[in-house]
């Protein structure tokens, strides 16, 4: 999960409106990976990723052991080749099916090669795509709230600085909205999934 949770921790400070000269400074603190992590939209996304992972291993273990069977066809070969009990056309008829062999041996490494480049390609894509689309829908939320707390900024304690420390060392608890947050984003999942079309 901290894989595809990592994407959703830039969040950058969000200062909500000018604050009058008199007027109460109101922060309030968010943990934005805790709330990604418990949003149902995340989760059912990271189970697709995981299926498809999954199918992924499936067909690198298929097309392996298609390597290995004509890895032991060529080794076969090569013995025919040099075998002295076969007569010479035997001999070469062998070293022109190992030629062969080898070729298709290259071109089923290659297969994995490029599969494994797509794979991870189209799962990077996913990934942004969908991380992008839930982290605004998280902030959304995140700005809701704050402008019902009249808030003047909202910091998100999951992040870290460059150095490795918290960007938010030392907060009260009772300014922090991760729970209200959670709450709201998944207040609609009953409701999507009653609206959802019959299969």
């Amino acid at each position: 999960m901290k894989t595809f949770i990592s994407s959703l921790t830039l969040l950058v400070v969000t200062s909500l409106g000018s604050v009058a000269a008199n007027a109460e400074v109101v922060i309030l603190t968010i943990s934005v990976n805790s709330a990604a992590e418990q949003y149902y939209k995340v989760q059912d996304f990271l189970e697709q990723i995981q299926a498809t992972q999954e199918q992924a291993q499936e067909r690198v273990a298929s097309i392996n052991e298609e390597g290995k069977t004509l890895e032991q066809e060529y080794q076969e070969l090569v013995e025919q080749a040099g075998s002295d009990i076969l007569t010479e056309q035997a001999r070469n008829d062998a070293k022109e099916d190992a030629r062969i062999k080898y070729q298709e041996i290259a071109q089923k490494q290659n297969e994995l090669r490029q599969f494994a480049e797509n794979v991870q390609r189209q799962l990077a894509a996913r990934q942004n795509t969908q991380m992008s689309l839930f982290t605004k829908e998280i902030m959304e939320v995140v700005t809701e709230v704050a402008k019902e707390r009249e808030a003047s900024l909202v910091l998100d304690t999951s992040g870290a600085s460059q150095n490795g420390m918290p960007t938010v060392i030392s907060f009260d608890d009772t300014i922090d909205i991760t729970a209200e947050v959670v709450e709201r984003i998944n207040a609609t999942q009953g409701e999507e999934e009653a609206a959802a079309p019959a299969e």
